[in-house]
């Protein structure tokens, strides 16, 4: 009888798939002026650098903005 028959053995991958058709330059989008003020807005509040308050006044107007940028884009 055979030994190790039923082991199952890793494929390893002897070359990285080059990106030759530059496919993730195209899919990763960056980020939108509103997308970015979000961003900066949610990290500046976990840091402690603004209040609540000042959190609750600044982000619903930035929301806005960019669910009409979403809406016009999906026209």
């Amino acid at each position: 009888m055979r030994r190790d028959r039923n082991k199952i053995e890793p494929a390893l991958t002897t070359k990285r798939k080059t990106d030759s058709a530059k496919w993730r330059d195209r899919t990763f989008k960056s980020l939108t002026h509103n997308q970015e003020r979000i961003k900066s807005l949610c990290e500046a509040f976990k840091a402690g650098s603004i209040t609540k308050h000042e959190f609750e006044q600044e982000l619903p107007p930035v929301l806005n903005l960019r669910d009409r940028e979403k809406r016009k884009a999906n026209l």
